[in-house]
């Protein structure tokens, strides 16, 4: 002890530990106080009950004996922030010149580990200015890349760490990624070795354990934890391809033997991956599905997976020589409208490469159903990619109607023109570009495009009847019913808690959505009986036997209203493919008319008569 401080204490002014501690701050010692930052002790006053220190920002300041020694924290003089207060001009230095050798003396002073905004706060501004710190870090974390001492972390939550350097960077690596008990955790630390393979002397060798642990882990995790489990044996297999001489362990689990365990899970699981991973997942079907087993099974992900999918599955395809089984898949659900809008998106990027062969002006046709069909489900918000994938690309248009023929551009058009989903900027746009395609179709232009009778539907009146019904349910049942839900949800309290509430609501747009296009529907619809037609030739309302000319065989179909059709009994709309080709001709006539199979085939009109209603 002090002796000076040893009369105070004899005295009885001051108590023996307090005299302890005032000792240790005698003249020329560093200390941090909370509010003031790093002072430096410049003198006693014991007579006057006072230590003098020259903080960075206020020198020359007094404290109360007592309070010094209960708020003033000691600081050894290597430590950074003493260097800060003594020699910050050095400090400056280190910061332009020895980046590596400031981090590490700041890890030093903070026990070997701390955290980015704890550095932060050590050196901006004085050591390094407001408007620099952030170019300067930047800098300082590609310099201490080669510092293998030194660990800077990938995210800002995790902690800068100082490294024994007797410690192989490596190895720690890799007993960090064995001492993780869950998945997401290996993952994380698999990522950073991953990034860091340099810090590696014998990759190959080095890793073997972590390739191990991956297969055992998965094999006992992926029941419970399909998509963490699919994505570490991924990260794996690139972790393997990125170094030479490394594979997995005699055994060990492959993508495609979790691909077959998991087959009936996989599609729901997969989604957040990243592309890269994706596609290798794709690569392994051929080996998890052998003999052809795998072509139905990876075209069934391109209906249930999300739009990143589709090309990494058609590369896949076209790699094995599946281009055309790829092709039929798509013509066949074009033709049945099965396509999701991501579908329909790639097939319009991939026109001119894998999905040539599919498009067509039933692909514009396609588009425009989709369109329509979820914006009754789902709003707006579900069906902006698609209708900006039309507006957007300015080349779509013209490219899907240049050689169409006359009758289904016409129908395209119309159908443009009188969409309820686009907007009216949209839809001129759009025709614009139809007609700078095909001038011929501007006549469309001049037409009075909200004319009742051209746009008229020949209905039963027996469909308009159940259609009314069905606006009258709607609009008197449901819709009532939807408010009265939405009262009682509201009646609930906090309308931002209430999950009720909420999806009421969201119905409620559904509701009035489907009332609307009903509404439309019924006031372009015209009934009729079908009585007193033409029976010359095919007709709205009459039925039609043919001959296939190929097989010999007779078939007959009835040609009805806009929603008659019935394919369980040979009745179909005026306004499919099939009676589009049928109407107008006479007996005796041939022409080829559309399969589901989509090759088409050659019939021989027989007979013409009136349909009947009661027979």
């Amino acid at each position: 002890m002090n002796s000076e401080v040893q009369n105070l204490v004899a005295a009885g002014k001051l108590a023996a530990a307090d005299g302890e501690k005032l000792s240790k701050l005698e003249p020329g010692t560093f200390c941090l106080h909370k509010s003031w930052g790093v002072g430096k002790v410049a003198e006693w006053d014991l007579l006057g009950d006072r230590i003098i220190l020259d903080f960075e920002s206020k020198p020359g300041h007094g404290l109360k004996l007592s309070f010094a020694i209960t708020s003033l924290e000691i600081l050894p003089s290597e430590h950074l922030l003493s260097r800060r207060h003594s020699d910050l001009d050095g400090l400056k230095a280190l910061a332009k010149g020895k980046v590596t050798e400031l981090i590490e003396l700041a890890l030093k002073s903070s026990g070997s580990s701390m955290s980015l905004d704890d550095l932060e706060r050590l050196l901006k501004p004085r050591i390094v200015s407001e408007a620099e710190y952030k170019k300067w870090w930047e800098s300082a974390k590609k310099t201490l890349k080669t510092a293998r001492h030194i660990v800077v972390p990938s995210k800002r939550t995790e902690p800068l760490v100082l490294r024994d350097s007797a410690e192989k960077p490596g190895g720690v690596m890799v007993q960090n990624f064995l001492a993780k008990r869950d998945l997401k955790g290996k993952l994380g630390v698999l990522a950073l070795i991953q990034k860091d393979l340099d810090l590696f002397e014998d990759a190959a060798t080095e890793l073997k354990p972590v390739f191990q642990d991956i297969s055992d882990t998965v094999r006992k995790a992926w029941k419970l934890h399909l998509k963490d489990s699919l994505q570490l044996l991924l990260a794996r297999d690139e972790l393997i391809d990125a170094i030479e001489g490394a594979s997995a362990p005699m055994g060990s689990m492959k993508v495609a033997d979790l691909v077959c365990e998991a087959r009936p899970l996989l599609a729901e699981n997969i989604g957040g991956l990243p592309v890269s991973q994706l596609g290798r997942m794709y690569r392994a079907f051929p080996e998890a599905f052998p003999e052809r087993v795998w072509v139905p099974e990876i075209l069934n992900h391109l209906t249930r997976t999300g739009g990143r999918a589709v090309a990494e599955i058609a590369v896949v395809l076209d790699a094995n020589g599946e281009l055309e089984v790829l092709s039929e898949f798509l013509k066949k659900s074009v033709r049945n409208r099965t396509l999701s809008a991501d579908l329909l998106i790639w097939i319009c990027k991939e026109r001119k490469g894998l999905a040539q062969s599919v498009f067509s002006i039933d692909l514009g046709n396609a588009i425009l159903d989709a369109v329509e069909d979820d914006h009754v489900q789902g709003g707006p918000k579900r069906t902006g990619r698609l209708s900006d994938q039309l507006s957007d690309d300015k080349t779509l248009i013209h490219e899907l109607v240049v050689d169409t023929d006359d009758e289904s551009l016409r129908n395209f058009a119309k159908r443009l023109l009188n969409s309820s989903v686009l907007d009216e900027l949209t839809r001129r746009s759009l025709l614009a570009r139809v007609i700078k395609a095909r001038p011929e179709m501007e006549s469309l232009m001049s037409e009075n495009t909200e004319s009742r009778e051209d746009n008229r539907l020949i209905v039963s009146w027996e469909s308009l009847e159940k259609k009314k019904a069905e606006l009258d349910e709607l609009a008197n049942v449901k819709i009532p019913h939807n408010k009265n839900e939405i009262q009682i949800a509201r009646d609930e309290g906090d309308l931002r808690e209430n999950g009720g509430y909420k999806a009421a609501r969201e119905q409620q747009a559904v509701l009035n959505r489907m009332k609307d296009q009903l509404e439309r529907e019924i006031s372009l619809s015209r009934g009729t009986d079908f009585a007193n037609v033409n029976t010359d030739k095919v007709g709205i309302g009459t039925v039609v036997d043919f001959q296939d000319v190929a097989t010999g065989e007779n078939e007959t179909y009835t040609i009805l209203g806009a929603w008659d059709g019935d394919l369980d009994h040979n009745i179909v709309s005026y306004l499919s493919d099939i009676a589009k080709v049928l109407i107008g001709m006479a007996p005796g006539d041939e022409a080829d008319i559309p399969t589901e199979e989509g090759t088409g085939r050659k019939i021989k009109v027989l007979a013409i008569r009136a349909f009947n209603p009661a027979a």
